[in-house]
């Protein structure tokens, strides 16, 4: 088992950090479309995940992985796959999806937890597609 590299530590809080940044600018461009409580969800996602980048850039929490590369690797892919349908979408359901599912994703690495992480991001995955079938 092995830590995360400092490079990768960055790479993967930066990549919550534009998430958090996504689902903003997401929740301003279609706010009136929101209920209250989707309000509230969406500033939750938002606050865990950068929760999430400082317990991991201050080493609160010290995940190791068997294969550290490929999961840090695949890590920052679905994030960055997050940060960019958020800005293309417009369904502000899938939006929520995406901004829950990516938190879970940022739970399950914080615990080292691999099963947790590979179903996180087929849920994603599965959530992108979704949205690429959406009539325009």
């Amino acid at each position: 088992m092995e830590d995360f590299t400092l490079d990768q530590i960055v790479s993967i809080a930066n990549g919550y950090r534009t998430v958090a940044r996504a689902l903003n600018e997401f929740q301003v461009m279609h706010w009136s479309e929101f209920t209250y409580e989707q309000q509230l969800d969406l500033n939750a996602y938002q606050n865990s995940l950068l929760n999430r980048a400082q317990d991991l850039q201050t080493l609160a929490v010290r995940p190791a992985f068997s294969q550290v590369s490929e999961t840090a690797a695949a890590i920052r892919q679905a994030t960055d796959e997050a940060k960019a349908g958020l800005r293309r979408i417009r369904n502000v359901t899938i939006a929520l999806n995406i901004g829950a599912i990516t938190v879970a994703l940022a739970a399950y690495v914080a615990r080292a937890n691999g099963k947790g992480i590979q179903s996180a991001l087929r849920e994603l995955a599965d959530l992108l597609a979704l949205d690429n079938e959406e009539p325009v």
